[in-house]
């Protein structure tokens, strides 16, 4: 399943200005379905000069994340799970659309305890260029696997 209205925020001017701002040079975005949907900017003044990749999907994320200053993920635990494991900053965005909005309790309860930042794809630019990603708690290392079980045990997945 994609997330279009994230795929598309990523190739927006307000998002690739705030990454700018920030002093990323460099986007890789993982498309999946919505790959159609993924239509970034075709000139260097038009993406603020952000080297900008995509791929549909792979079975290895986490050499992606390794490679990141900050980890933009949809709120789906797996996804959030993997960029807390890897102690990177991660925003992670909210899929309203989804029947039971359970993304969202997940994603607000740890944005609560400071592990990440919660947000919408709206509100992805906003959440990028005020830096609140700069100060999240490093998730404490621990074995993943029973986190996962109780989130999916809470949200009935």
């Amino acid at each position: 399943m994609g997330f279009d209205d994230l795929v598309k925020e990523v190739c927006t001017r307000s998002f690739l200005q705030s990454l700018a701002k920030r002093g990323f040079r460099k986007l890789c975005v993982q498309c999946g379905s919505s790959e159609d949907l993924f239509v970034p900017p075709r000139t260097e003044s038009a993406t603020f000069g952000i080297a900008i990749e995509s791929f549909g999907y792979t079975s290895s994320p986490q050499r992606f994340i390794e490679q990141a200053e900050l980890v933009i993920c949809h709120a789906g635990t797996g996804s959030i799970l993997e960029a807390l494991h890897s102690r990177k900053p991660a925003i992670v965005v909210v899929n309203r659309r989804l029947m039971d909005d359970h993304q969202s309790e997940i994603a607000q309860e740890l944005s609560a305890r400071g592990y990440v930042v919660a947000t919408e794809a709206s509100g992805l630019a906003e959440a990028v260029a005020n830096g609140s990603y700069g100060k999240l708690i490093p998730y404490p290392n621990a074995d993943p696997q029973p986190i996962g079980e109780i989130l999916d045990e809470e949200t009935s997945l």
